[in-house]
């Protein structure tokens, strides 16, 4: 089965034993970095897997590449492989900040050929204000087949932004808040 683009709380419940359906928390706070990482010892969803956003859906910073620059393929492979994805798996991701960190690895595994991906609709708050049942359980690593394959033309980088910036046949959108946008504000 293949859910949209997001999964409510009931129907991941039904599927907790299910091994196709893999479960991930991304739980992040970019002020505490450690904190999803005790959130998740302290209790979630069970059988999920925790991924990091700094350690794992990211890559090492360069001064030039961004706070929080795409992985290694090979890298984020092997770490989405660990948690047993297969083409057939079902993975579905939560956070518990409306989705701010799991949308980065549904987005990830889409680009990257993956599309039976959903966001837990409501996420960690919705999960436990229902009362659900919680772990600090850590499931075992597993064996999958996921392989990554970047959808061409699915990402630009600072030169193509650069050489088409003025072109009419491209609209380039920063969905950035205006004061960011405008550079008077920097959330951090």
């Amino acid at each position: 089965m293949t859910t949209g683009i997001l999964v409510d709380t009931e129907e991941l419940a039904k599927h907790l034993d299910d091994p196709k359906w893999i479960i991930v928390d991304t739980r992040h706070d970019l002020m505490d970095p450690p904190k999803g990482r005790k959130a998740y010892a302290a209790g979630h969803i069970p059988g999920a897997y925790f991924l990091h956003l700094d350690d794992d859906l990211a890559g090492k910073k360069t001064g030039k590449n961004g706070r929080h620059p795409l992985p290694p393929l090979d890298e984020f492979a092997a770490k989405i492989n660990a948690l047993g994805v297969t083409p057939e798996s079902q993975v579905v991701v939560y956070d518990d900040l409306s989705g701010n960190y799991a949308v980065r690895l549904w987005w990830m595994l889409r680009w990257l050929g993956h599309d039976k991906v959903a966001l837990l609709d409501g996420g960690f708050p919705k999960w436990a204000g229902e009362g659900r049942a919680l772990s600090t359980e850590v499931p075992p690593k597993r064996h999958g087949q996921f392989v990554a394959r970047p959808e061409l033309g699915a990402t630009v980088d600072v030169h193509f932004v650069e050489r088409f910036s003025e072109s009419p046949d491209i609209t380039l959108i920063d969905a950035r808040a205006a004061e960011r946008f405008k550079g008077e504000q920097e959330p951090i």
